[in-house]
C-alpha cells in the first residue's frame, strides 16, 4: 500500500515539474517572439538599419516571418495548455497529501484521478520528462542511483526533438 501511494504521489510530482518546464518553456518564446515584432516592426526602429545597409525587405521579412511562426505555432496558448496541467497535477498531490492514512479506495481514486488528467496532455518530450522524472527523485530524496542518465544532445535538443522511442536507463544500470 504504501508503496502503491509514494509511486502516484512521485508520478503526481514528476508530470506536475514536466509541465512546469514546458510552460516556462513556452512563455519565454512567447515573450521572445512578442519583442521580436515590436521591435522589428517599428518604422522608427528599421530606420536604425538603413545606416548599417541591412536592406527594408529583410527586416519586413523577419517580422513576417516571427508574426507567422507566433500565429502558427501559438506558443501562448501551449503555454496555459501546460499551466492548466501543471496546476491540475499540483492540486492533485494537494489532496494525496492532505490524507494521513490512505486506504486502497483513495489510492484508486487518486491514481484515477492522475490517468484523467494525462488524457488531456499533449505528446510527450521525453527528455523533459526524464528531467522532470530526475527532479521530482531529489525532491523525494530517492537514491540518486535510480536516476535517468540523459545523453547530453537530449539535453540540448529536448525542445525541439521529443525523443520517441527513445528508453532512458537507470544510473544504476549503467554502473553495473
Amino acid at each position: 500500500m504504501e508503496d502503491r501511494l509514494e509511486n502516484i504521489r512521485f508520478n503526481v510530482l514528476r508530470n506536475a515539474l514536466y509541465h512546469t518546464a514546458r510552460r516556462l518553456r513556452f512563455e519565454r518564446l512567447n515573450r521572445f517572439m512578442n519583442f521580436a515584432v515590436v521591435l522589428l516592426g517599428a518604422a522608427a526602429f528599421s530606420e536604425i538599419f538603413s545606416g548599417l545597409s541591412i536592406p527594408q525587405s529583410w527586416i519586413g521579412a523577419a517580422v513576417a516571418i516571427i508574426a507567422a511562426a507566433q500565429l502558427v505555432f501559438d506558443l501562448g496558448g501551449m503555454a496555459r495548455t501546460h499551466q492548466q496541467l501543471q496546476r491540475d497535477y499540483y492540486n492533485l498531490l494537494a489532496d494525496i497529501e492532505v490524507t494521513l492514512n490512505p486506504d486502497e479506495q483513495q489510492c484508486a481514486h487518486w491514481y484515477s484521478n492522475m490517468v484523467r488528467i494525462t488524457g488531456d496532455e499533449p505528446p510527450t518530450m521525453c527528455a523533459i520528462d526524464a528531467k522532470a522524472y530526475n527532479d521530482a527523485h531529489a525532491a523525494m530524496e530517492l537514491p540518486a542511483d535510480d536516476r535517468l542518465v540523459i545523453p547530453f544532445w537530449h539535453l540540448v535538443f529536448k525542445n525541439w526533438n521529443s525523443f520517441e522511442g527513445h528508453t532512458y536507463q537507470k544510473a544504476s544500470e549503467i554502473n553495473r
